[in-house]
């Protein structure tokens, strides 16, 4: 198990999957983690539970705990590139009762500091859409950098939005937060 300041990040088990099934089903989430609502909705239980706990091997997906050890998140880390040392990073705080209040952040360092520490990748990317513009002080926080976009990449509730693209090096985090 990870240990952050306020998080603990520990992987996806059984129980987990009600909780990540409402929060798939609320609006409000997916509009500001993906913008696919209500796409997300379409899964059965079944297949939400087939995807986080028997899902593709080259997706990890982990619970983020609160202080109480109750699952408040998901996060985890797809597209390796074994040679260029990288991955694509992705966090969800599902329970809205954590938001805006240091949660995410703590969980983006704790995981990331995992990533470049343990699985020694040198480079960790990640996207959002434009006007998910908390998400994206929380990843500058952590050191995040923006390094592009992509055009209208993402539809969101009818509107094209461009894709914001994110990326950190190791050395970066590691002056920024240390190992």
């Amino acid at each position: 198990m990870l240990e952050g300041n306020k998080i603990k990040i520990r992987p996806i088990e059984e129980d987990d999957i009600d909780i990540i099934c409402q929060w798939l089903n609320d609006e409000e989430i997916n509009y500001w983690s993906s913008g696919a609502w209500p796409l997300n909705t379409l899964y059965s239980k079944d297949q939400i539970m087939e995807k986080y706990l028997d899902g593709p091997s080259d997706v990890y997906r982990y619970a983020i705990l609160n202080e109480k050890n109750l699952i408040i998140g998901t996060i985890g880390f797809k597209e390796v590139n074994v040679p260029g040392r990288s991955a694509t990073l992705f966090i969800v705080i599902g329970d809205k009762s954590y938001w805006g209040k240091g949660y995410g952040t703590d969980a983006i360092i704790t995981f990331v500091r995992f990533l470049f520490t343990q699985w020694n990748f040198h480079r960790i990317s990640l996207d959002t859409w434009d006007e998910n513009l908390r998400a994206i002080r929380a990843y500058e926080k952590v050191g995040f950098k923006i390094e592009g976009c992509q055009r209208e990449a993402r539809y969101v509730l009818g509107t094209y939005h461009d894709a914001v693209l994110m990326g950190l090096l190791r050395d970066e985090f590691l002056i920024l937060h240390g190992k």
